[in-house]
This record gives structure tokens, sequence and C-alpha cells, in this order.
């Protein structure tokens, strides 16, 4: 099997892996109904994934594919406004709301977890923020390179 695929399935596998274990706390006490889940998931996936291509470029499947770099270059805009939006809800939720809001039933056993949500949630939502604003810029150095240099 190519190293590439090979390193491919191991980035995935790690990805999956520490998304189950980032919202694993939230799924024990509150499921999958929690009301940030998807976007949850998201981010910490798009961070994931774009931190990854951003920083080992040259070991992936797409650098050599310029098409895809464009892709991913015209796909940071929508991502990044997706994510502002997503941000201003949710803060915009938990300033009206409280953080005893994020969760179904409150009590004391509970309360640190609303912190970890809010923590968490913030983090990776800022982290794919960042990541989604770097992506053009390292995608335009690849094409540029692999077009006047030949490297990636």
């Amino acid at each position: 099997m190519n190293k590439k695929i090979q390193l491919e399935i191991i980035w995935w596998t790690i990805t999956a892996l520490v998304i189950v274990l980032v919202m694993f706390p939230i799924w024990s006490e509150v499921g999958t109904s929690f009301r940030y889940n998807n976007s949850n998931i998201m981010s910490i996936f798009i961070f994931m994934v774009y931190t990854r291509l951003i920083f080992v470029l040259r070991h992936t499947y797409i650098s050599n594919n310029a098409f895809m770099k464009i892709v991913f270059v015209l796909l940071s805009i929508p991502l990044f406004v997706y994510f502002m939006d997503r941000i201003n809800e949710f803060q915009t939720f938990v300033d009206e709301n409280g953080d005893t809001a994020l969760l179904p039933s409150y009590d004391a056993t509970v309360a640190g977890l609303t912190k970890y949500i809010r923590y968490e949630y913030l983090f990776f939502a800022v982290a794919a923020i960042m990541t989604v604003a770097m992506m053009p810029f390292r995608m335009i150095l690849s094409l540029w390179r692999t077009r006047n240099r030949g490297t990636v």
C-alpha cells in the first residue's frame, strides 16, 4: 500500500478518535441531543484536518493535485463565515441563558461539565476559524511552489 494512503488512514483514525474522546463527556451526560453537537464535531474535524494539511501537506494525497488545492481555497470562505456565525450564536446563547442552559437538567454534579462544554466549544471553533483563515495562503503558496519550483 502507498505510504501516503497509509498516513491518510492513520490521520483519519486519529481525527475520529479525538472527536470521540472530546465529545464523550458531553455524549455521556446529554447524548447526541446537545444543541451544538453538529457544529462542535465539525469544528473539531476541520481543525484536525486543516492543521494537518497546513503543516504536512507534502505527505498528503493532495500534495500534487492543483484542483483540490483550489477547492480548499474556495471552501475556506464559506467555512469561515459558518464558524463565525456558530461562535456568535453559541456566545449569544450562553450570554443570554447562562452556562446552565447548555444542559437539559442542571445539578451540582454537572457544574464542571458546563464549563468544559463552553471552553471546549470555543477552543475548537476558534481554532477552526484560524486554520480556515490560514488555509488559502498555504494552498496558494503550494500552488506557486509546484508551478515555479516543482516542490510542494
